[in-house]
């Protein structure tokens, strides 16, 4: 299965994307998916503003700061060091739902063991 994600997502990725990229020289272009997403890691790992224009018609500014994240997986990737996907917060996730799963396995034990108790004594 993991040969044919990976073919999927290259196949995928050389698509046309739905947007087109203006060029420097205002010559507009299409774009494939492939390279939207590179540009999208660029723009995040540089940092970007945006304005939008909200019900009230009134314009809303807003500066996104560089992510150090992308800056960190850019410059790994063009050193050519393999980058592993690794996310705090799905370790703490999974962490998390270990500890869940073990404090509910160990009150169902302490709960059959204190029915077990109860039963003897009453006996």
């Amino acid at each position: 299965m993991k040969r044919t994600l990976s073919n999927l997502l290259e196949s995928i990725g050389s698509e046309l994307h739905d947007a087109s990229y203006v060029d420097a020289s205002g010559t507009i272009r299409p774009i494939t998916k492939d390279e939207q997403l590179a540009r999208e890691i660029w723009r995040r790992a540089l940092g970007y503003e945006t304005e939008t224009i909200n019900a009230d018609e009134t314009v809303s500014h807003r500066v996104f700061a560089p992510d150090p994240k992308m800056q960190q997986f850019l410059i790994e990737r063009r050193e050519g060091k393999f980058v592993a996907p690794s996310d705090d917060r799905t370790t703490s996730l999974l962490e998390k739902i270990s500890e869940l799963a073990k404090a509910h396995l160990n009150a169902s034990a302490e709960k059959i063991v204190n029915d077990r108790d109860t039963d003897e004594s009453e006996s």
